[in-house]
């Protein structure tokens, strides 16, 4: 779900909940003033019936008939119907339900010329207006409250459709442009609210990144054509060097510094197309292989690497074992492929003094183990991460850092975890 959509649903979630709790609290009013206001119409009856017996004690100093049939006179608690009775209250008045449907509304009056006070007693069950309707009024009620909680939320999804429109079309903006195409000047085209607000702030961070793509790209460039020649020249060279008669050290040097020199371009030209998103990436099994994705066979590109990187071991009493099978193979590019197999590699036989580095591949998945000191437990959740190295590295901390970028980028997952007997594992597998 898209922050828009959220927000849009918050915002009429905001309205409906609004306009329900003020539905429900103007419907219990209404419920209570309608209580109240049958309460009062009672009050003023009893008012008339407490004048009424007054005047009939200015006149004939003897209490009367009352005026209405529901209302009776007493001298005590004890000749009030039975049902009243059972409230320890009633002396002193009040409002009293009693069985059978019976409401009684009670007063205790002091009347001039009456030594003792008299109870006025009103059973007002069958004069009740509110009561019996409570249940249709009720229905009014939540019908009403059904009708206003749709048309509110209608409207709640409206407005907050209309006011989170230019998120979502600043979003598609910013979700369709291309790292090479940012757009410019589009914050213009938004109203200035907080959304215009957050436009601004989005073209102005935008036209920073393109300007560092530019610097970016210039850099690329100038470092392709920087780095190529010289080492084309020294390719060159040693070729020319290698066809004279040499020494067979010498010649073994000279293969060595063609082989760098080759190694090198390769992995000048796959750096700088990570640098511009040009690496290709491994395809789907259902796919066709562009031409750089191939099969690579996994053994001769061990065994290239492991000769290629073995003046990391001189002097050291290190056993390289290779254990892989001769049609074992990963569709990648394979100097990207090679670059990530070498710095695993590279990092195993400067690591490790004495043991053994052991290179297999097992369940489609290519391992590196060795016998070195392993990963320090407080940066192995780090060790990817560009600078981080251990206490004992003498690098920079780049080369795992670089490898797991070009792994990510051709599709292939690297991981690394102490293994069983002490070193460091390294698991190579294509990502499914």
């Amino acid at each position: 779900m898209s922050a828009a959509h959220s927000l849009r649903r918050r915002i009429t979630a905001a309205f409906s909940i609004t306009a329900l709790c003020t539905a429900l609290l103007f419907s219990g009013f209404a419920v209570i003033l309608m209580y109240a206001l049958e309460d009062e119409f009672f009050g003023i009856l009893l008012d008339e019936e407490v004048a009424h017996q007054q005047a009939s004690l200015d006149v004939t100093q003897a209490l009367t008939k009352p005026l209405r049939p529901y209302v009776s006179l007493h001298r005590d608690a004890t000749t009030v119907p039975a049902d009243l009775q059972r409230h320890p209250g009633v002396a002193g008045g009040g409002e009293f339900f009693g069985d059978a449907g019976r409401h009684y509304h009670v007063r205790r009056l002091n009347l001039r010329g009456e030594a003792q006070p008299v109870l006025m007693v009103a059973e007002v069950g069958g004069e009740l207006v509110v009561r019996p309707r409570i249940p249709a009024t009720l229905g009014l009620l939540g019908a009403c409250l059904v009708l206003l909680l749709v048309l509110i939320t209608g409207l709640g999804y409206w407005l907050a459709r209309r006011a989170t429109r230019p998120l979502d079309q600043l979003a598609a903006l910013v979700a369709s442009v291309a790292p090479e195409q940012l757009p410019k000047g589009f914050a213009a085209n938004y109203p200035r609210n907080e959304i215009g607000a957050l436009a601004r702030a989005l073209d102005d961070a935008m036209a920073r990144v393109a300007s560092f793509i530019e610097r970016e790209q210039q850099f690329t460039r100038d470092a392709s054509h920087e780095l190529r020649t010289p080492l084309a020249v020294i390719e060159g060279a040693a070729y020319l060097i290698a066809e004279q008669p040499l020494p067979p050290q010498a010649a073994q040097q000279v293969q060595r510094i063609r082989s760098a020199a080759t190694d090198m371009a390769q992995t000048v030209d796959t750096l700088l197309a990570l640098a511009r998103e040009e690496l290709p990436q491994a395809p789907a099994p259902e796919q066709g292989a562009p031409a750089e994705v191939q099969p690579v066979p996994l053994l001769a590109l061990a065994e290239s690497t492991v000769v290629r990187l073995a003046h990391l071991l001189d002097g050291k009493a290190v056993e390289v074992e290779v254990a892989i099978d001769s049609k074992a193979q990963f569709r990648m590019p394979r100097p990207a492929l090679a670059i990530v197999l070498a710095n695993v590699v590279g990092n195993a036989f400067q690591h490790t003094q004495s043991g053994r580095v052991r290179i297999s591949y097992d369940g489609g998945k290519l391992s590196v183990s060795d016998d070195g000191p392993g990963v320090d437990a407080a940066i192995r959740s780090r060790i990817f991460e560009a600078g981080v190295k251990g206490s004992g590295s003498s690098g920079h901390g780049l080369g795992l850092s670089i490898a797991r970028r070009l792994a990510n980028r051709i599709g292939l997952e690297l991981q690394l975890a102490p293994g069983a007997n002490g070193g460091t594992v390294v698991t190579l597998a294509p990502r499914q």
